[in-house]
């Protein structure tokens, strides 16, 4: 779908801008009214970030509203200000297990001062084409949990061990199905299925901009 970027001089009429596109966009502009501050329009749902990510937004922004919405401790968490990029470079081998398929970051003060972003959620297209949807849930599921305001943590043990005693060992790469945390999936099923206090010593190195190894 196309769209049209038209800045207009409002006293005469004359079209000083006429933009033609079909991706997102970001706007700036800048209002005498309030000493000149820089406002944000920004909507970059799709579309080429540096030479080898792709803005994945459109695909994977709704899947963390759902389950923000879903589950009450995401409460305050704002998917709007996830930056969601995918790397399309990466190949990987399905005999290795990744060092990791999806991770996040705090943004940068510049990125999230021109672009309202505060998280950049990253992931690899090789490993995210290749798993279930229900992985992929989890994953996004994962990653929210590391965000603590404007901050990111460290998810604890108990965190690690929710997932890995619900989802099972492994879970983020395994062939058998897993459990989907948006669909036939009540909070209240969202709990130990096993124990899972042995497990969790493998994910001990993991920190919190990683996940999946």
């Amino acid at each position: 779908m196309g769209k049209q970027l038209k800045i207009v001089d409002k006293d005469t009429g004359e079209v000083i801008e006429n933009i033609e596109f079909s991706g997102g966009y970001n706007v700036q502009y800048a209002c005498n009214e309030d000493v000149g501050r820089i406002h944000k329009v920004t909507k970059l749902d799709n579309g080429k970030w540096g030479n080898k990510h792709w803005i994945k937004n459109y695909i994977y922004r709704p899947i963390a509203q759902k389950l923000v919405d879903r589950y009450d401790y995401f409460k305050g968490t704002r998917p709007e200000q996830i930056l969601f990029i995918e790397d399309e470079d990466y190949i990987g081998t399905e005999t290795e297990k990744p060092d990791w398929i999806m991770r996040i970051k705090k943004a940068n003060m510049q990125l999230t001062e021109y672009t309202n972003y505060k998280f950049i959620i990253e992931s690899r297209e090789w490993w995210m084409s290749r798993i279930s949807r229900e992985q992929v849930i989890a994953l996004i599921y994962s990653m929210l949990k590391h965000i603590d305001g404007d901050s990111l943590k460290k998810p604890d043990v108990e965190g690690w061990n929710e997932l890995i005693g619900t989802m099972g060992q492994g879970w983020e790469i395994t062939k058998s199905p897993i459990p989907n945390l948006l669909e036939n999936f009540t909070k209240e099923d969202f709990k130990f299925l096993k124990k899972a206090d042995k497990q969790v010593t493998i994910y001990d190195y993991i920190n919190s901009e990683k996940i999946g190894g």
